[in-house]
């Protein structure tokens, strides 16, 4: 048996000041979630790291492209259900975005009338799986109010693994006179006309039809500088700088799918994924994507033909390998952003990286930037990676370019206590807004303060979906008497509405505590009946004195036996309350032993099965 506070311990958050509880609440951590996010990587005592912002992307690239991370095997209900708790595992680890990898070497993962479903979804490229993983992942994600963007790779398309005679489908295959193999890989031509007419259909009937958040180019560029297009360039590059002629190919493309696909669906959001380093630094590449891969990432910033880059910053920090620093790359990055939005890549698959993520994710938070991007899911596995940076909800920033009209707010506000320590939130929806847009997801905030933060993260408990206007809050370890509540919404942009007025719900227990302690060193418990609320140990000390308070098992054969402690450390003179779950005691006798100067005073309490 565990004490609940043994853990809270190691997170510094369920033994503190009742004053302090005051004025900052306590969250509720589902178990997948605190597993995920217990501190294993910090940087040092004397730099701590920045706080966590209220509004920010926190990304993952799912990868389909051989099945790296999706799909893992042939059979439909598998797929379904992996992909499905792929999802909800992200979001109880308070991701907000998913970059779904939709085609990944001229293949689909979703319904295209110009490309085959993907081989890895039956064994035979071409053959419909008969069922839709997009729209699948997209209903998941979109019920718990993430974001997804359809991730495509552009140019490349085919990587080391052959095409099978039987995949006639394929565009090696179809197409061969726009293709180039380098390196043991194919590539579509980009200074091709008809390639780029081609792609960009491709991409349009992807953004009419799929309620997608964004849409995300990979592999938009030239594999490098010796790509063999002499034939091309003679036939189109018409006496222009063959250099200069490359990079306006991709640009081209770029330009017409941004200008096209902001008159069907101008608050979808378009994004690329370039290259780590746009040009030469210190002490990286010499060149960079700009010189040796065409691809002007910066300068479709400029251009206003992307609205965000999640660019690949592979590297980890400070290098003294001769790699790039990450850093330096993510500052440089940030400073080009031309006021759009940039989210960091980190390449969480390279060990130098996964050792240090969190203070990755510090250095991204310093910059400025809008969010991160992981690399890949698969690798974000392994408990503690991230050390607490996720502890609070991040809603994501809005594009102000694009929307910068709130929606109205939620209406009728009401809280009702379900049980102890469990209160029910109900709210009516609002009208649109004059730009026609309505709510699309409602922020839930909670504080043991009336006057609430709503800047402020930990204020923040959920971000529900849009289809609910109910949200049951359970506190618990409650260290306040009064909780206050209040709603705002969100539209699709992401802009915010004003709260509703605050509510407010009593914890009677809680009160019921406060009026037993006396001025002098005293101790007080609560033990209600149903089986999720906790034990609550309050005791007050008149002055800063060394306090400790142990919790022993009683039995009547034998003496009673030490079972944890609960603290061992001076503190100041003051109110504190200390939370036990019940379901990690066993039936029986319990005694709470508080020692703090020369007082000793003792409680008894009893689990009955």
């Amino acid at each position: 048996m565990v004490l609940c506070l043994n853990v809270a311990r190691s997170l510094t958050i369920f033994c503190t000041h009742v004053h302090i509880l005051l004025r900052s609440s306590l969250r509720l951590i589902t178990i997948s979630a605190l597993l995920l996010l217990l501190p294993r990587f910090e940087t040092a005592a004397h730099n701590p790291p920045p706080p966590s912002p209220k509004r920010e992307v926190r990304a993952v690239w799912i990868t389909t492209a051989t099945g790296l991370d999706w799909p893992k095997s042939l059979n439909r209900d598998e797929q379904q259900s992996s992909l499905r708790q792929m999802v909800r595992d992200l979001h109880a680890a308070h991701f907000n975005t998913i970059f779904f990898q939709v085609r990944a070497r001229g293949d689909a993962y979703y319904r295209s009338s110009y490309e085959p479903w993907a081989e890895n979804l039956t064994g035979v490229l071409g053959q419909d799986p008969g069922w839709d993983p997009l729209e699948y992942v997209i209903q998941e994600a979109h019920g718990l109010g993430m974001e997804v963007h359809a991730w495509l790779n552009v140019f490349k398309v085919r990587g080391l693994t052959p095409i099978t005679p039987r995949s006639a489908q394929h565009l090696t295959l179809t197409h061969p006179d726009w293709t180039v193999e380098v390196n043991g890989e194919s590539w579509l031509d980009p200074g091709i006309p008809d390639v780029r007419a081609y792609l960009l259909r491709v991409a349009l009937e992807l953004s009419r039809i799929y309620d997608l958040d964004g849409i995300q180019f990979d592999f938009v560029r030239y594999p490098g500088r010796e790509f063999p297009d002499g034939g091309t360039y003679r036939r189109y590059g018409r006496g222009k700088d063959r250099d200069a002629w490359r990079r306006s190919n991709i640009d081209t493309l770029v330009r017409e799918f941004y200008d096209a696909v902001t008159v069907i669906k101008p608050e979808l959001k378009i994004g690329s994924s370039p290259t780590g380093i746009y040009d030469g630094v210190e002490n990286g590449d010499p060149l960079g994507s700009y010189h040796e891969y065409y691809q002007d990432s910066q300068g479709w910033l400029r251009q206003g033909i992307q609205d965000y880059l999640a660019p690949q910053v592979y590297w980890d920090i400070g290098s003294t390998r001769g790699d790039p620093d990450f850093a330096l790359l993510a500052r440089r990055w940030v400073q080009n952003s031309a006021g759009r939005h940039i989210y960091l890549g980190i390449g969480a698959y390279k060990p130098s990286v996964a050792s240090e993520l969190p203070a990755e994710i510090d250095t991204v938070r310093q910059t400025g930037a809008e969010g991160h991007a992981f690399f890949r899911l698969e690798h974000l596995t392994p408990p503690g990676m991230l050390g607490d940076r996720y502890r609070t909800l991040a809603n994501i920033p809005p594009m102000s370019w694009k929307d910068s009209l709130p929606p109205l707010t939620p209406q009728k506000l009401q809280l009702a206590q379900l049980a102890p320590n469990i209160f029910r939130l109900t709210w009516t929806s609002p009208g649109s807004a004059r730009d026609g847009d309505d709510a699309w997801l409602y922020n839930i905030y909670r504080s043991s303060s009336a006057t609430i933060r709503f800047d402020d993260p930990s204020n923040l408990i959920a971000v529900a979906a849009q289809a609910t206007t109910t949200f049951v809050d359970t506190i618990d370890t409650p260290g306040s008497a009064v909780y206050y509540y209040a709603v705002s919404a969100l539209d699709r942009g992401n802009n915010e509405s004003p709260a509703t007025p605050v509510a407010a719900g009593i914890i009677r227990e809680m009160l019921a505590l406060n009026s037993k302690l006396l001025t002098v060193t005293s101790l007080s418990l609560s033990v209600a009946p149903e089986d999720r609320t906790p034990v609550l140990a309050a005791f007050r000390i008149p002055e800063r004195t060394f306090v400790s308070l142990d919790l022993f098992e009683r039995h009547p054969e034998q003496p009673e036996g030490f079972f944890s402690t609960l603290v061992r450390e001076v503190r100041d003179g003051g109110t504190y309350v200390v939370g036990i779950r019940k379901e990690q005691l066993r039936s029986g006798r319990y005694l709470i032993r508080l020692k703090a100067g020369d007082t000793v005073l003792d409680e008894l309490f009893e689990l009955r099965p």
